[in-house]
């Protein structure tokens, strides 16, 4: 109880303008941080790229890391405002891996690219045929077709009339537009 009353001090002195105190309390205060953090990465489900000491360290940054110090009434306080801080460090990094795991922009390709490429001399009669057997394999699929060549519709204006995402509409498009190739070369 006594450590927690003397962060508490040493955290008002630095309010006042200690610097010296926010460093003694902050010395004081590692281990139960470095076991919050710990505790943090243990309820991780993600594939995990942060040690204890360096979430310690991000999450340092993130709450003195501003031109004003945060405000703090007790060392109870100060605690959980740096657990809200690594658990934001958390997300960020989780978005950041998931950010990367989609392809880049110049990688994507656009599905009117895509219709240029398979209409080029199109049978518009064996396409409905091939439309047809589609329609019997993967009805959305046969949709998504449909309204590309027949209703000039974009991607996102396909994904909301269908009410899927316009990346599953892209991924739907070039699973057809495959199949279709194959289907009207033989």
């Amino acid at each position: 109880m006594n450590d927690t009353v003397e962060v508490t001090r040493l955290l008002r002195d630095a309010q006042a303008g200690d610097p010296v105190a926010l460093n003694e309390a902050l010395r004081q205060m590692y281990d139960a941080l470095h076991g919050i953090a710990r505790a943090q990465l243990g309820n991780e489900q993600m594939e995990r790229t942060l040690s204890a000491t360096a979430l310690v360290n991000e999450a340092y940054l993130k709450v003195f890391g501003g031109t004003q110090a945060p405000d703090w009434a007790n060392r109870r306080h100060l605690l959980g405002v740096a657990a809200r801080a690594m658990r934001e460090v958390l997300v960020d990094s989780a978005r950041r891996r998931n950010a990367a795991k989609r392809p880049r922009e110049a990688d994507r390709l656009q599905i009117t690219e895509i219709s240029m490429e398979l209409s080029d001399g199109v049978d518009y009669s064996a396409l409905v045929e091939c439309l047809d057997m589609l329609a019997t394999l993967d009805r959305r699929q046969a949709d998504i077709v449909a309204m590309r060549f027949f209703m000039g519709m974009s991607a996102e204006q396909i994904a909301m009339a269908l009410e899927i995402s316009t990346s599953t509409v892209q991924r739907e498009w070039r699973l057809a537009r495959a199949w279709l190739q194959r289907e009207l070369a033989s």
